[in-house]
Parts: C-alpha cells; structure tokens; sequence
C-alpha cells in the first residue's frame, strides 16, 4: 500500500479494521438467529464495535461447531489463424461440447460427492436437500442451453439475456431452504464447467470461456436479492446510491484486488492450481466480485445478515475442501477496503465501511483459530 493511499485515509478518519479490544457480550447469537438492521444503523464507533462483537463471536462459534465434527499454466492467446480455423469449425467444438456434457454429469457429481460428502452431517445440512438427479439435470440443462447459444453465434451479452432470469431462479431455489446447498450445486457446475473446457482446444477454449462466465456469475452473485433489496430503496437513497457507484467497478477493483493479492502470495496453490493458473484467477477474481456483491447486498438490506447467514457457511463449507486458507482471504479483504476507499466516493465508503469492517473481523484469526 502506498504511503500516499494511507495519508488519505487517515486525513479522512475513516476507522480501519484494527485488532483492538472490543466490547464483550454475555451470549452468542445462534445460527437460526441474524443479526438485525437496527444494529447497524449508526457509524458511530459504538454501534460498529457492537455490531462487529456479535458477528466476530456468532461466526467464531460457527467455525468452531463445524471444525468439531471433524504450475503456472497460462492459456496462450490463440493466433489468428487458430482462430480462423476454429471459426471454420464451430459445428465440431458443439459437437465435442455435447458429446462431453453427455457423459461428465454423473462424474462431476462424483467429485461434488467426494469434496463434500462428509459436510453434509459437518453442517448439519437436511439430506433430503441435497437431490443429486435434480442438480445434475440442472446443471446439464443450463450448460445445454449455453452450447446452444454458442452454437447459434449468439453474444455471450445475449446470453445473459436469454439464461439471466433461469439462473437466478435456479439459485434462489436452492438456496431458500438451506443456503448450503448453494455450495453443492456451484462445485457440480464448476467440474462440469471444466470437463467442457477439457475436451476443447486452447482456440475454443477462450472462445467458449466467456459462455461459461455468464452462467458463473449469475449462479455465484446474488442479483436476484440486490435486485429485489434495492427495489425498497427511494431513488436518492444514500446506500442505493453507493450500491450503484460500487457496482460499475466491481470487475476493475476485483482485478486490481487479484493483482495485489497474487504479488503478495507468489507461490500460493489451492486444489485448483497456482493463483496466475488462467482458470484459477478467473475464478479468483469472481471470488472478489462475490463479497462485494454481498457487501452491496448488505448496504441495502442494512443488515449483515446475508454475510452472516449465505456467504460467511458457503466459505466455511468450501474454501478448506479447496485449499484456499483463511490468510489470503484475509489478505484479500483487507486489500479490498482500500481499494474501494481509493476508487469510491467518501459518502460511499461510510455506507459499506461498517459491513467490510465486519466482514473483515469474521475471517479475522479472533474466528479462525487451530
């Protein structure tokens, strides 16, 4: 962080994240319970130190009832006519794109089953919930219909149009009885995602990836609820307003996030691969764009009770099976607080300045401690 940057935020006298003691509270709020928006109505320091006790000590408890139960490979640009052969070609990369999706179903859900077989009895998630022929379909159809798209030369733009609606439906549907099971649907798309990019060339991989993108964005941000939340907000609304200002830079301070993060952790590898792995940074940089989503959320529905009751369990449930440790989320966090300090209005940054603190607190080490 640059001295210049610091200087600001000092000049501004908006209150870090620190590791300062902080009020204690006589009980914990159980999990059933979420932390309402009359709590995190002022800025003032005591309603923030009141706010960030709770959900630090709920989101310790969490992790402890959960814990008790239990090569650099860039993807090189194609050349020109890699891509002119490719164009030429459309109807066989369908063809192998089909094929795959045909047979990949059942054993992306075998991996989902080996990831995450156990955290359904870990996180006490209703069995009966988790409907492996009913994700899968789900899964296939979607991917189906992305093909199709592909297929037909329409837009990746078009088909957030055509699949937009459909995917979000599809996440609200899972995750209204148990938000968890957000996290089985997501990993059977994700490996089913990348059995189709497989059995592609690298020329029809990066065309086909952006197909991919949209459907992985819609199934992971939850644009259904910002949608639904700002629709209560007036027109002049200050968090509606900073809603919007953070939602045109969601993709550039994600990315500005990643490079920071990556430099800090050169030699970082989750499951998945090493953090400059092409796939792996898309999906880094789409985790980014997930918490500022739930950020967004939060601001508009005054609450932290997205974090609380969908974000903070999905990460709980999946960033350990994933290899992804708690220091680089840590580390991403903070560095996302200064980049929207950096980029945002100041009248912004105090609407989002309570939940990123708090947000910042629950992965803190306060929660994640051997």
């Amino acid at each position: 962080m640059t001295n210049s940057s610091h200087s600001k935020l000092s000049q501004s006298k908006l209150p870090l994240p620190t590791d300062g003691n902080r009020e204690s509270i006589a009980t914990l709020v159980p999990p059933s319970q979420t932390i309402e928006g009359s709590e995190v109505t002022a800025i003032g320091k005591t309603a923030e130190s009141n706010v960030s006790s709770i959900a630090v000590n709920w989101a310790k408890k969490y992790y402890t009832t959960v814990a008790s139960h239990e090569k650099r490979s860039h993807l090189k640009s194609p050349q020109t006519q890699e891509i002119q052969e490719f164009q030429g070609n459309r109807a066989r990369t369908v063809d192998k794109l089909t094929d795959t999706l045909k047979v990949a179903s059942d054993i992306a859900w075998g991996k989902v089953q080996n990831l995450l077989g156990e955290d359904i009895e870990r996180h006490a998630i209703t069995p009966d919930l988790i409907n492996p022929t009913q994700i899968t379909t789900d899964a296939r159809n979607l991917y189906a219909k992305a093909i199709n798209a592909y297929a037909e030369q329409e837009s990746p733009s078009r088909l957030s149009v055509v699949l937009g609606r459909d995917i979000i439906e599809l996440r609200s549907k899972y995750s209204h009885a148990d938000p968890l099971v957000l996290g089985f649907v997501t990993m059977q798309f994700h490996y089913l995602g990348r059995f189709l990019l497989e059995s592609l060339s690298q020329a029809e991989r990066s065309q086909f990836v952006p197909y991919l993108k949209i459907i992985d964005d819609y199934l992971h941000i939850p644009f259904g609820e910002i949608q639904a939340a700002a629709g209560n907000h007036d027109r002049n609304s200050k968090s509606l307003v900073a809603v919007q200002h953070l939602l045109q830079n969601t993709t550039q301070i994600a990315s500005a996030v990643y490079d920071r993060v990556t430099s800090q952790h050169q030699a970082y590898r989750s499951s998945n691969g090493y953090l400059t792995d092409t796939m792996v940074k898309l999906s880094s940089i789409r985790d980014v764009e997930i918490f500022q989503s739930y950020l967004c959320l939060c601001a508009l529905e005054n609450s932290i009770r997205p974090v609380q009751q969908e974000l903070f369990p999905l990460c709980v449930m999946l960033y350990p099976r994933l290899h992804v440790s708690w220091k680089l989320v840590q580390d991403m966090l903070l560095v996302l607080l200064w980049e929207i300090h950096d980029r945002l209005p100041a009248e912004d940054v105090m609407v989002f300045l309570p939940y990123l603190r708090t947000l910042t607190e629950m992965f803190s080490d306060k929660v994640f401690q051997d």
